[in-house]
């Protein structure tokens, strides 16, 4: 066949180039045999010499009706069959991928790569190295617009809201021309860049160089995740080891099937990711119950997608690499008759109870999960339906036992009950703790 298209440089550009060759060839002969037909036709019994000539009245043809039949059928059934198989293998990403995410705005493209650079604006150049597969995850801050690379046979559109993938492996180096191809507004003929195809070496050295004034001040994807996991109390519900918690461990989560309460399943990918942080009552993990706040407003889309990445990262292999999947050691066993109350209710407050107290209150007055218990003891708090509560030993208790019955405002109502789990002797211990703590 004749390549009509423009130059092929990713791995599956051919099989693209061939699927729209044949429906195109297709549709050429059959469009040329009809018309040519119907003009032979219309030509050949024309009316002449004024007179009619009457043609001889053919009733049923089986053979044609057969051929015009069969024929179409197999070719649909071919064409549709090479859809299917070419857009599956399109759309599933490599081993191991290079991962950039790319965020559409009016009228520039933004690009962050894993290692914290990042860059945007018009006719700005993108690089990836030749032969390692790539994904690009899509997302737009203001209207709808498509990232289209024509020689990569690559489209998809970029959502205000949500996150789309493109993934490719190039297999030529050069220089190709990246378009907008979603209507967006005035400047939209204008809204391209240039993606530039290197060898693995000069990738390496264009992705480390630190001549640029912005890496002086950027957090790579992963590290900006993982600041904003201690930071925003991720690490107070969210587990990175395996262990259970309020929350859904983060171990082995990307990628992994969820299911929820209400029967349904997703995969959880970082469209499920962002909805779960903006969103999370939408769909509560099964055996989990909804206790996560909303982080809509408090978290941009950069640092969403930051979270993500930090995400994909958490894999038993990483874990190993860093040690953190070795074998606990056995704590010494501890004669607590000989602590005082408050050693005791210390000790409480750090390993005893699961998930601990130290998961969810500070003891130097930082703001996590629940309050801090700095200055706990004593103190009149509001709660969320405008009472007023003085924190004494039979509310602490009550909230210990039955959390739920009051709800300091501005917090979430994510603390589970431990009536059962703890003692009297305990609880007291726990409060001539939280005593100490002025």
């Amino acid at each position: 066949m004749i390549r009509i298209n423009a130059e092929q440089a990713s791995e599956f550009a051919y099989k693209v180039d061939f699927a729209h060759d044949v429906i195109t060839y297709f549709s050429v002969f059959f469009t040329v045999l009809i018309t040519g037909v119907m003009i032979y036709f219309a030509i050949r019994y024309r009316q002449r010499d004024g007179k009619d000539h009457p043609t001889p009245q053919l009733l049923h043809s089986t053979f044609l009706e057969i051929v015009w039949t069969v024929i179409p059928i197999i070719i649909s059934v071919y064409v549709a069959w090479l859809g299917i198989v070419y857009y599956k293998e399109m759309r599933t990403p490599g081993i191991d991928p290079l991962v950039i995410n790319v965020h559409g705005q009016k009228w520039f493209w933004d690009f962050e790569y894993p290692n914290g650079k990042k860059f945007g604006g018009k006719n700005v150049e993108f690089v990836v190295p030749v032969n390692k597969p790539v994904q690009l995850v899509l997302t737009s801050r203001d209207v709808l617009h498509s990232f289209f690379i024509p020689a990569m046979r690559v489209k998809k559109d970029a959502v205000p809201g949500m996150f789309s993938y493109i993934d490719f492996k190039p297999i030529k180096t050069g220089l190709y021309s990246v378009f907008c191809t979603e209507y967006c507004g005035k400047e939209h003929y204008d809204m391209m860049v240039q993606l530039r195809v290197v060898s693995e070496a000069e990738y390496e050295r264009w992705l480390n160089d630190t001549s640029d004034e912005y890496r002086k001040s950027l957090f790579s994807p992963v590290d900006l995740g993982k600041s904003i996991y201690s930071q925003k109390g991720c690490n107070a519900c969210h587990s990175l080891d395996g262990t259970r918690v309020l929350g859904p461990t983060w171990l082995e989560l990307y990628g992994s099937k969820v299911k929820f309460t209400d029967g349904g399943e997703v995969v959880a990918d970082d469209n499920y990711i962002k909805e779960s942080i903006l969103e999370p009552a939408k769909h509560i993990h099964e055996t989990y119950s909804n206790q996560m706040p909303s982080y809509a407003g408090q978290l941009s889309d950069d640092e969403i997608a930051a979270v993500v990445a930090f995400i994909r990262t958490q894999t038993k292999e990483n874990l190993e690499k860093q040690k953190l999947l070795a074998p606990k050691q056995e704590e010494p066993l501890v004669d607590e008759s000989t602590m005082t109350p408050v050693q005791r209710g210390q000790r409480l407050y750090q390993k005893v109870a699961v998930p601990s107290c130290a998961t969810c209150h500070s003891v130097d007055g930082s703001r996590v999960v629940g309050p801090s218990f700095k200055g706990l003891y004593g103190r009149t708090s509001k709660m969320s339906d405008g009472s007023e509560l003085v924190a004494d030993d039979a509310y602490i208790k009550d909230s210990i036992l039955n959390p739920g019955a009051h709800i300091v405002e501005s917090y979430p109502p994510a603390m589970p009950p431990y009536a059962g789990q703890l003692k009297d002797e305990q609880i007291a211990d726990l409060i001539e703790y939280i005593k100490t703590l002025k």
